[in-house]
C-alpha cells in the first residue's frame, strides 16, 4: 500500500534532532561518580550501597531536562546587546541551578521515605548540596548554553548563495534565476537543468552545481538528480526506503535511500 505525503508550497527546514553531547557527559560522570563511591568504600573498608549511591548520584541526571530547558530559554530571550546578555545570562545561571538542588533533594527526600529508615530531611539534603555542589551547577548552567549559543550561532551562519547563476549554453551565457529551477538531471556529459518554461544543457556536474546552489533547498536526492524542495507537491513510498517526488510540472523523481540523509527532512 503506498503511503502518499502533502509537502506544503512553502518548504521549511524543520529541525532534526540529535544526541545531545551533554547527556554522554552526564551519563558518564553518573557512573563515574558511582564507581567512585565504591573505591573509596573498598580503602577505607566502610560499606558500599549501590542503591545509596545511585541516589546521591542522580544529582547528575537533572543536568539533562535542566540543560535543555536553559539552552531553549537563552535561545528566545538571549539579547544581542552584549551588555544585558552577561547578567540574564549569569541569571538564568543562578535559577536553574537553585532549581536543580531543589529537585533535586525534593527526589532524594521522596524515594529516601520508601527505602531507608530512618528517611532523610529535606533541610539537610538541600543545604549540603547548596554548600558543596552549588558551584558545579552555576558553572554548568553558565558555561553550557554559552557552548550551546555559540555552536547555534556558528551552524546558521548562512553561506550567501546566488539568486542567479549562469549557464553555458553554446555560444551564449545565460543568467538563470535559482528560483525557476525545478530540477536537474544528468545526461552525460552534461547536466540538463529543467526551469518553469524550459531545459537547458549545461557542461557542469551535479557535483558542482551542489556547491553552487542553498543545499537547505537543492536537495541531491539521488545520483542523477537535485531537486528543488519547494517545488515538491507529493511523495510516495516504494515501501523499500525509497519515495517518488512528484514536482509541480508533474515529474515524478527517485529519492534514492541512498541520499536519504540529503531529502529526509521532506517526510517529517
Amino acid at each position: 500500500m503506498e503511503q502518499s505525503i502533502n509537502i506544503s508550497e512553502k518548504f521549511k527546514i524543520p529541525k532534526i534532532g540529535r544526541l545531545p553531547f551533554y547527556l554522554l557527559i552526564v551519563v558518564f560522570v553518573f557512573l563515574l561518580a558511582v564507581l567512585q563511591d565504591y573505591i573509596y568504600s573498598r580503602i577505607h573498608n566502610t560499606g558500599f550501597y549501590l542503591s545509596e549511591s545511585s541516589l546521591y548520584n542522580t544529582f547528575w541526571i537533572f543536568f539533562i531536562p535542566l540543560t535543555i530547558f536553559t539552552n531553549r530559554l537563552i535561545k528566545i530571550v538571549n539579547p544581542k546587546n552584549k551588555f544585558t546578555k552577561l547578567p540574564l545570562n549569569l541569571m538564568i545561571g543562578v535559577f536553574f541551578s537553585v532549581l536543580h538542588i531543589l529537585l533535586f533533594a525534593a527526589l532524594f527526600v521522596l524515594v529516601s521515605r520508601l527505602m531507608f529508615t530512618p528517611s532523610h530531611r529535606f533541610s539537610s539534603i538541600f543545604n549540603s548540596a547548596l554548600s558543596n555542589q552549588f558551584y558545579i551547577a552555576l558553572l554548568w548552567y553558565i558555561i553550557f548554553p554559552a557552548i550551546y549559543i555559540s555552536k547555534h550561532q556558528s551552524t546558521h551562519l548562512k553561506k550567501q548563495y546566488p539568486d542567479n547563476i549562469n549557464l553555458k549554453m553554446g555560444s551564449k551565457i545565460l543568467s538563470i534565476s535559482t528560483s525557476t529551477i525545478q530540477l536537474i538531471s544528468t545526461d552525460k556529459p552534461y547536466s540538463i537543468i529543467h526551469t518553469n518554461d524550459k531545459k537547458i544543457l549545461d557542461n557542469k556536474s551535479l557535483k558542482e552545481f551542489e556547491t553552487e546552489l542553498d543545499p537547505n533547498v537543492f536537495l541531491r536526492v539521488h545520483r542523477s538528480s537535485i531537486i528543488n524542495a519547494t517545488y515538491v507537491k507529493e511523495l510516495k513510498s516504494r515501501n523499500n526506503g525509497d519515495y517518488d517526488a512528484t514536482l509541480q510540472s508533474g515529474q515524478v523523481i527517485r529519492l534514492s535511500r541512498h541520499f536519504r540523509n540529503n531529502w529526509k527532512q521532506l517526510i517529517h
